[in-house]
Order: C-alpha cells, then structure tokens, then sequence
C-alpha cells in the first residue's frame, strides 16, 4: 500500500515536468535555424548545387557561395567537425547528383596535442534533429532533444519570440551573417584565438590532427563517388599581436596534409599567412569579413577552375 501510494506521488510530480518538457520541445523545434534552413535547402536544390564548401566557422564566414565560379551552397556551421562532415556527405550525397567539388577546412587550429576520442559534442543534437543525422545509433539521450538544456532552449525562445533576433543565422546561400564588419566591437587580437588555438600543454609535443581519421573517410566516400576534393587553410590575422606560433605544430600539419595529398588525389591551398589579407578582410583574428569572404572565395574559384576544372 505505501509502495502504492509512493508510485502514484511520483507519478504525480513528474508528470507536469514531462508533460512541461515535452511542450518546449515542440516549440523550439518550430524556431527556424541554419540546420533545417541548410537541410531543407540541399533537398530543394541539391540538383542545381555543383560544389558545397563543408566545416567549421572559418568556412562559414569565409565562403560565398555567388562569388565562386560554379553554383556552390555554404554547408558549414559553427564548431563542425570531421565527424558531423562524414556524416552529413552520408546523409546528403544522394540529393547533389551533380555536386562536382567539395571544400573542407585545414589548419593550425585543427592541430591538437590530447588526443581523445571522437566523442560527440552537445551540437550533435541539432544535427540529430534538423538533419536527421543519426551518427550510427551513437548519440546519447541527453543530446537527442533540445529541451534537455532548457536554459539553451528558453534563451533560443526568447531570442525569436521577444527579441526578434536573427535566429537562422545564415543568408540564403548558407554563409553566416551575423559577422559583419559593423558587428565587429573590438580591435582584432581581442579574443586571443591564435593563443587558443596554439598548442602548449605538453613539452613532447606529440601532434595530431583532431577526428583526422573522419576527414580521410569522407575523403574516401568523394573520390569513390568521384567528385573533387579541395583542402583550404583559411587566413589568419597574424599581425593581431600575436607573436606566439608554435612551429612544430604548423610543420605537422604540413606534413599530414602531405601524406594526405600522396594517398588521395586532393588539391590543398594554404591560405593561412596570405599577407595580401588585411585588416578589414577579418571579423577577428581567425574569421573573415564580408570583405574578406568575398576576396578567399574568389580566389578559391580561380584555383579550383583552373586546377580541378580545367577550364
């Protein structure tokens, strides 16, 4: 009897915060967002899209898809990683028939010293649940519905409901536009990335290249489909202040896009201390500007036209 009664008051407290998290989750999940913005948009067009440039915010501020030289779509996002890129080219391949060349970030920031394993991050959610990526089966519960985080989930609802904000975060051919120049409130340097992103926690410096190993079977899913892949380093500010390289770790990475380049046939431009890049072609340190964008993409084109197209 009082196991019972134990059981129905349980019952009773946890049904008003299910029943409360359910709700949120319905409601967020009707906010418009750059994931099922992009998803919605590759299964739209994906016929008309020839070559797709896909990763992290470097690519997602630096790439503008009018300015390259064939119909292109900014597939990137915020944090993407190798893992979400393999697994995206997985789900996304099908609906580009005609995709031709396929753009994908390397660089000094990729480069790490801890080695951990190819766990997934918490943004794995929006790409559970707006791209339907289901990352193998390996996504745990508390990344499979956004109002796990409700603090993430109320902040998203205020942002769009009484804020009026940019929610979706990306203009129509998918690069991030919340990086404008009139955004940019501080002096590049301020962020001190270039020292984030700089590797110095251990003095045997054993480099490796973070989820590398996600990147050469993406890499090997577009040479079997036979479509171009294009390695780029993006630029960096580096006259920021910053006087800190670690040269063991840009030389690594050298030499990983080299064995890279001999496995597969895969065109790499190193772009990261183009001195032609200056001041207001950044947002900050590590981010291009709408200026900037517009320069990198242009310059990409004439490469891949001429390296890659032939033409």
């Amino acid at each position: 009897m009082l196991m019972k009664k134990f059981l129905t008051y349980c019952t009773l407290f946890a049904l008003p915060i299910i029943i409360s998290l359910a709700i949120l989750e319905v409601i967020v999940g009707q906010i418009p967002n750059s994931y099922s913005y992009k998803y919605n948009y590759i299964k739209t067009n994906g016929p008309q899209i020839q070559a797709i440039a896909i990763g992290h915010s470097q690519l997602y501020d630096g790439f503008k898809p009018e300015s390259f030289c064939i119909p292109a779509f900014n597939l990137c996002n915020s944090s993407q990683n190798y893992v979400d890129n393999y697994y995206l080219i997985r789900e996304l391949l099908k609906d580009m028939p005609n995709l031709k060349v396929v753009i994908m970030p390397i660089g000094y920031m990729s480069v790490e010293v801890t080695k951990a394993d190819s766990s997934l991050t918490d943004r794995s959610c929006y790409y559970h649940k707006y791209m339907h990526l289901d990352y193998d089966g390996r996504v745990p519960l508390r990344y499979r519905f956004e109002c796990f985080d409700p603090l993430r989930a109320w902040d998203k609802m205020k942002s769009y409901y009484l804020d009026h904000l940019d929610i979706i975060g990306c203009d129509s051919m998918g690069r991030r536009s919340t990086h404008y120049l009139r955004d940019r409130k501080h002096p590049l340097g301020y962020d001190g990335l270039l020292e984030k992103y700089t590797e110095r926690e251990n003095k045997y410096q054993k480099f490796h290249l973070k989820d590398g190993h996600y990147l050469v079977k993406t890499i090997q899913i577009l040479c079997d489909n036979n479509i171009s892949v294009v390695l780029v380093s993006p630029p960096y500010y580096w006259d920021c202040g910053f006087d800190g390289i670690n040269w063991d770790q840009k030389a690594f990475l050298k030499n990983y896009v080299d064995k890279l380049c001999k496995k597969f046939p895969v065109l790499y431009l190193d772009m990261e201390s183009d001195s032609t890049f200056t001041y207001n072609d950044f947002f900050n340190e590590t981010h291009l500007s709408e200026i900037g964008a517009e320069k990198f993409t242009r310059r990409l084109g004439e490469e891949v036209r001429k390296s890659v197209l032939h033409q």
